[in-house]
């Protein structure tokens, strides 16, 4: 006699309003995932990559129709079929797309926070092979922008907090910021202070003992808050 394996599931109804019609989807997924429809102007899919980013490589191409969601990440902000977003999904087994591509009836995560973000990975290795450096003096922002590969998004880290108040997604005076969460201070008016956070209550920031350099929060004085990056 077999004993019968009991899997908690969930059911999850996801509606949403596309073209002014109300979508209504029901499917059985192990608890904590979610459900979405990829959608997209061509019909042919959206792209599958490695990491949280357009810069990582594509490993394959999920269909339009329904996907199940395991867990999810922010990274880099996509425009699709659904707007401007920096949420990416996670397909089991697959890799990540971009949500802006995924109807999920929310804008915000519909599934866990994944634990692995490689996009953050990469930042955070930029920082650290340039531990010791001086050349980014003066240009935190700069230095928080290249780590993620981007370059001239916002002339100073006040203005990209301030981008992240307005937007209502600054986290004010939360010492514990996740992995890859840029990290900010009211410092060097009018201009501010910002780093990368590591995930473990330390950051990576220009101006530690006045070099590129690893700290422990809140370590500089009038600590703000922390954002996932815009860009």
């Amino acid at each position: 006699m077999r004993t019968a394996l009991i899997r908690t599931v969930s059911r999850i109804t996801t509606t949403a309003l596309l073209g002014g019609a109300a979508i209504t989807g029901v499917a059985v997924l192990p608890a904590h995932a979610a459900t979405g429809t990829v959608v997209t102007d061509s019909g042919s899919g959206v792209t599958i990559r490695s990491g949280n980013a357009t810069s990582f490589g594509s490993v394959g191409t999920q269909p339009n129709g329904a996907v199940e969601i395991d867990c999810q990440i922010y990274g880099e902000p996509v425009t699709g079929k659904f707007g401007r977003s920096l949420v990416w999904d996670h397909i089991p087994g697959k890799g990540f797309i971009s949500d802006s591509y995924v109807n999920t009836g929310s804008t915000g995560l519909v599934a866990p926070l994944c634990t692995s973000n490689p996009r953050a990975d990469k930042a955070i290795a930029w920082y650290a092979a340039r531990n010791g450096s001086t050349d980014f003096q003066g240009y935190c922002e700069m230095a928080a922008e290249n780590s993620y590969g981007k370059t001239g998004i916002w002339a100073s880290a006040k203005a990209d907090w301030n981008d992240a108040v307005a937007r209502g997604v600054a986290h004010r005076g939360d010492l514990n910021p996740p992995k890859g969460a840029l990290i900010f201070w009211d410092l060097a008016a009018p201009y501010g202070h910002v780093g990368v956070a590591r995930g473990d209550g330390y950051f990576w920031a220009t101006s530690v003992n006045g070099k590129i350099g690893l700290a422990k929060l809140p370590y500089f004085n009038s600590y703000l808050g922390w954002a996932w990056p815009n860009f």
